[in-house]
């Protein structure tokens, strides 16, 4: 990160902090009454290819192992893997088969859909191959995360695109080399055309918006993402 700013309206950003997960969290508050608030977000950052050597601490390795809200074991078995030996040839076929397996769909599923219910549809989001890769690769005894962020899937000439939602991925820990990012939408390793955002062990850990309303209302949300593209120095 070289630099952020975040700014909402009404509102003003309260608190900074590093959350449990080592994802950076701005705290807003919004006090008074409104009928909508919008958060605008801008930063720089520098990308970088390939991964970094880093000891698996206690924490991450108790964490990125086990079940989570929505990352269960059981409904990945009717895929038909459990009897392939756990090697990082089959993680790496896994990451091919499921592009094929599964129909990238927007709208077939939301946040709240589960994994037995991606699977028996056949469709869903990146956030729902997201799940699926978990459960199949901590079932198998990997440790791997959940990874929140952006994807410049432009050709490199281009400078701009737009986008109406965050991409999501995982990484799994190999000893020696780091956490390894692997794409289950794209079925492909990431580069540094991906912008990690936030880290957890499923969706739930790394939502971009949380927060108390009071009082009786509903409501709704939309987003809109731009990236640019900086040539380098």
């Amino acid at each position: 990160m070289v630099q952020a700013q975040v700014r909402a309206t009404p509102g003003h950003a309260a608190a900074t902090y590093i959350d449990g997960w080592r994802t950076a969290v701005d705290v807003v508050e919004c006090p008074g009454s409104h009928a909508a608030i919008s958060f605008e977000m801008q930063a720089t950052v520098e990308t970088f290819a390939g991964e970094f050597a880093e000891e698996l601490s206690d924490v991450d390795a108790l964490w990125y192992s086990r079940e989570s809200s929505r990352v269960h074991f059981e409904p990945v078995t009717a895929l038909g893997w459990g009897l392939v030996s756990p090697t990082w040839t089959a993680v790496e076929s896994v990451l091919a088969w499921i592009p094929q397996r599964f129909v990238y769909q927007v709208g077939a599923t939301d946040a709240a859909t589960p994994i037995e219910e991606v699977i028996s549809i056949g469709a869903g989001v990146c956030q729902d191959f997201a799940h699926i890769f978990l459960a199949m690769l901590r079932s198998w005894g990997f440790h791997a995360r959940y990874v929140s962020g952006y994807f410049f899937n432009a050709p490199p000439e281009t400078e701009r695109i737009e986008a109406e939602a965050m991409h999501a991925w995982v990484e799994v820990y190999r000893p020696g080399l780091g956490w390894v990012g692997l794409d289950a939408t794209a079925g492909a390793y990431t580069d540094d055309r991906y912008v990690p955002v936030g880290y957890g062990r499923d969706y739930d850990d790394v939502r971009p918006i949380r927060g108390i309303i009071r009082g009786k209302t509903a409501q709704s949300q939309a987003a809109r993402l731009e990236m640019q593209q900086q040539p380098q120095q």
